[in-house]
C-alpha cells in the first residue's frame, strides 16, 4: 500500500514537472509560477505545494529534469561512434537540434535560465551554472579528443559560441538559413581550428 502511495506520488510529480518544463520552455524558467502551475494542472496550490515547497524548489527540478532530457538526446547516443571527429560533428548536430526544438515545446529551460539568472544569486542561478559547466567541459574534452593538434580552450570556446548565436538566429530572429549558415561556420572552424602558439 505504501508503495502504490509512492508510486502514485511520483507520478503526479512527474506529470507537474513535465507541464512545468513545458511552460519553462516556452517563458522561461522565472515565468513559472505555482500558482500558473496548478490552475494549468487542474490542482490545487497546496497539492503542488507537497511536492515542491517553494518556487526556487521547481526551478532547480526543472533545470535538472531538462539536463536529463539533454543528456538522453543529445549525449547518450554518442557512445556509439567510434571515430572522434565524427563523434564531435554528431554532438555539434544534435545540439543544434536540441536549441532548435528541445521537445518540450519551446527552447531549452537552461539556454533561457542563463539569460534569467545570470546576475541574480540563488539555486537556479547555481544549478543553470553547474549544468553550463558540465556541458562545457563537455564540449572541450569532445575538442580534444577530435582536434589534439588544436588549442582546446579556443576550440571549445568558439563551439560553444557558434551554438548559442545559433540560438539567438533560431528563437529570437527566425532566420530560415540558420542551420545551414551555423553548419558551415562549424565545419570551416574544423578546418582551420585555432593552433596553440609556440614559444618562439
Amino acid at each position: 500500500m505504501i508503495s502504490e502511495a509512492i508510486s502514485k506520488g511520483d507520478r503526479t510529480k512527474d506529470r507537474i514537472l513535465d507541464e512545468a518544463s513545458s511552460l519553462a520552455s516556452v517563458t522561461g524558467i522565472g515565468g513559472v509560477t505555482l500558482g500558473q502551475l496548478a490552475e494549468r494542472l487542474g490542482m490545487s496550490k497546496s497539492g503542488l505545494f507537497a511536492h515542491f515547497r517553494s518556487k526556487e524548489a521547481l526551478q532547480v527540478e526543472i533545470l535538472d529534469r531538462s539536463a536529463r532530457q539533454f543528456r538522453a538526446a543529445v549525449v547518450d547516443p554518442l557512445v556509439d561512434e567510434p571515430d572522434k571527429q565524427m563523434r564531435l560533428g554528431i554532438f555539434f548536430r544534435r545540439w543544434l537540434e536540441w536549441i532548435e526544438n528541445s521537445g518540450l515545446g519551446g527552447g531549452c529551460p537552461i539556454l533561457a535560465a542563463a539569460v534569467e539568472f545570470d546576475d541574480v544569486p540563488g539555486p537556479a542561478r547555481d544549478t543553470a551554472a553547474g549544468h553550463y559547466g558540465e556541458l562545457f567541459d563537455l564540449v572541450r574534452r569532445l575538442a580534444r579528443a577530435a582536434r589534439p593538434e588544436a588549442d582546446t580552450e579556443a576550440l571549445a570556446a568558439a563551439i560553444e559560441g557558434l551554438a548559442l548565436s545559433h540560438l539567438v538566429r533560431v528563437r529570437l530572429l527566425e532566420e530560415e538559413n540558420a542551420r545551414a549558415l551555423t553548419l558551415r561556420a562549424f565545419e570551416a572552424l574544423l578546418a582551420n581550428p585555432p593552433r596553440t602558439e609556440k614559444l618562439s
